[in-house]
């Protein structure tokens, strides 16, 4: 590949109109100036090898790297695909994907060793009662195309397992992470609104509940939500967050589903919808499901 063509290449991972928006908003105002002043070899080569770090990002060249192929991957898919993602939905995608990758290799390597094997167990896995004087918030976020039409759902139940409310949410373009904190932010505030002060929430999404607990996410696409379900969580009244697997979680998952037919925005479900009824006996009779899950290394 020829100079020019280098630098061409170069040219769309930083200053095309596209890449020049996404940096803009990740990088902080007070290093933009030195950041698009380099020379555009020099400014792939010190951000690859650490020499420059923005912001605190814990591994900004990782971050970097990743962020250039998605940019680079959306630039093919105009080209050769004719599909384009606007200026803000590009930008939230790829700090999505990007910090969803990193954080997978670097639990990868925290977890276990070039030499150790993930122990799996069988375990059924199913809907249990939240204990006596609590509520059990379960709630399940879907993106259809990730991104492309985001759903939301989430129920409120008793320690007899009784239906106490729920809704579904039609979103709009985002991605399956933006819908599953939406999802959880939704469920919070029914929840506050109806008076519970017990409450233990839910979810199958790892990384959701992993960025609320983490406050280093200035940068992140939806750190405006996450900032709002912490002021949720810290209001008068105590919350556990809880992972449950997809087998533990289906009435939500049914709907978040079926937030499809439903107009754009968020609508309480006062009761029990009739296609859930079948679902609901099943948790209540401790109808269960076999999975295997990782329980340690070898």
């Amino acid at each position: 590949m020829c100079h020019v063509e280098i630098e061409t290449n170069l040219h769309c991972l930083r200053d095309c109109s596209v890449a020049r928006k996404f940096w803009e908003k990740v990088i902080p105002h007070h290093h933009q100036q030195p950041f698009f002043a380099m020379d555009s070899e020099t400014w792939m080569q010190k951000n690859i090898d650490g020499t420059k770090q923005w912001d605190d990002t814990e591994d900004w060249a990782g971050f970097f790297v990743l962020v250039c192929w998605y940019i680079w991957k959306h630039r093919n898919d105009v080209i050769f695909r004719g599909t384009r993602l606007m200026s803000a939905t590009l930008t939230n995608y790829v700090i999505t994907k990007a910090k969803e990758w990193m954080k997978t290799w670097h639990d990868a390597q925290n977890r276990t060793t070039i030499t150790s094997k993930p122990l799996r167990e069988e375990r059924l896995i199913g809907w249990s009662p939240p204990p006596r004087g609590w509520i059990k918030l379960n709630t399940d976020g879907a993106s259809q195309g990730n991104p492309g039409m985001a759903t939301a759902g989430g129920s409120l139940r008793d320690e007899k397992g009784d239906w106490i409310g729920g809704f579904v949410s039609k979103i709009g373009e985002g991605t399956a992470l933006l819908a599953e904190l939406w999802g959880i932010h939704q469920g919070l505030q029914l929840t506050w609104r109806k008076g519970y002060k017990f409450l233990i929430l839910e979810t199958d999404s790892t990384l959701a509940i992993d960025l609320i607990k983490n406050r280093t996410d200035h940068v992140y696409p939806h750190s405006t939500l996450l900032h709002s379900i912490r002021r949720l969580l810290a209001q008068d009244w105590i919350v556990k967050l809880v992972h449950t697997y997809r087998e533990g979680n289906r009435v939500t998952d049914w709907l978040s589903k079926h937030s499809l037919v439903y107009p754009f925005g968020t609508h309480e479900l006062e009761e029990l919808p009739n296609d859930l009824e079948k679902i609901i006996r099943e948790d209540l009779v401790g109808v269960s499901f076999a999975r295997r899950i990782v329980t340690g290394s070898a």
